[in-house]
C-alpha cells in the first residue's frame, strides 16, 4: 500500500512542478533578449515585428512572475486570409485555419505548463453597451508565467503557426486576468483524483488478497 501511495505522490509532485505558477518577474534584460530572438526569427522569414514587440512589452509590464489567465474574444472572418506566399493561400475556410492553429498551439501550451481552461462559441447576445460587434468565440487560457508565454511567442515566430491564427481571425480582444474568486483548482482536482485512484487500487488489491485466501 505504501508503494502505491508513494508512487501517486511522485506523480502529483511531478505534475505540481510542471504546472508551476510562481516565479520571479521578467527583467528588462530578459525582455530585450526575447525581443532580439523574435527579430532574428522574423528577419529570416521577412515578417514585421512592430506589433508583436508592442504586445511583448505590454505583457511584461507589471509582471509579478505568477500564473495568469488570458481571456480571448474572437470574431472569425467569413473567408480565411493567408499571406499570398502561404501553401494554404488558396483555402477559404476560416474554421480549418483555426483548427490548424489549435493543433499546433496545444503542444506548445503543454510544453510550458499552460492549457486552455474554457473555450466556447457564443450562443447569443444580451447586453452590449459598446460599439463592438458581437463575438463568435470566447476562450480562456491559463499561462504558467509571462516568461512562458514570451518563450511560446519566440518559438511560434520561427514557424508559420501564427499565419493560421490571423488567417482565421478578423478581430480579437485579448486581456489578462487574475481571478479573485475561483471554484476551479486543477491542483486540487488532480490531488483528489489521485487519492481516489489510490483508494480504489488498494481496495481492489485487498479484495484480490481475500479471494486468494
Amino acid at each position: 500500500m505504501k508503494r502505491i501511495y508513494g508512487l501517486l505522490l511522485i506523480v502529483y509532485l511531478s505534475f505540481f512542478t510542471w504546472y508551476g505558477g510562481t516565479g520571479t518577474p521578467i527583467s528588462n534584460t530578459e525582455l530585450d533578449m526575447y525581443i532580439d530572438a523574435l527579430e532574428i526569427n522574423a528577419n529570416r522569414r521577412n515578417k514585421s515585428t512592430e506589433a508583436t514587440v508592442g504586445y511583448m512589452r505590454k505583457l511584461a509590464k507589471n509582471d509579478d512572475g505568477n500564473e495568469f489567465i488570458m481571456v480571448n474574444l474572437i470574431r472569425f472572418r467569413k473567408e480565411s486570409r493567408y499571406p499570398t506566399d502561404s501553401p494554404w493561400a488558396h483555402e477559404t475556410d476560416p474554421m480549418l485555419a483555426d483548427a490548424r492553429y489549435g493543433k499546433g498551439v496545444i503542444p506548445l501550451l503543454l510544453k510550458h505548463g499552460s492549457l486552455p481552461i474554457f473555450v466556447s462559441s457564443v450562443s447569443g447576445g444580451f447586453i452590449n453597451e459598446t460599439s463592438h460587434s458581437e463575438w463568435d468565440m470566447v476562450g480562456m487560457v491559463r499561462y504558467r508565467s509571462v516568461r512562458d508565454m514570451l518563450e511560446m511567442i519566440i518559438e511560434m515566430s520561427s514557424t508559420d503557426l501564427a499565419d493560421h491564427k490571423w488567417a482565421a481571425i478578423e478581430q480579437t480582444h485579448v486581456f489578462r486576468v487574475k481571478p479573485s474568486i475561483s471554484l476551479l483548482s486543477l491542483r486540487l482536482m488532480i490531488g483528489i483524483l489521485l487519492v481516489l485512484f489510490g483508494v480504489l487500487i488498494c481496495y481492489l488489491v485487498n479484495v484480490r488478497n481475500r479471494t486468494n485466501i
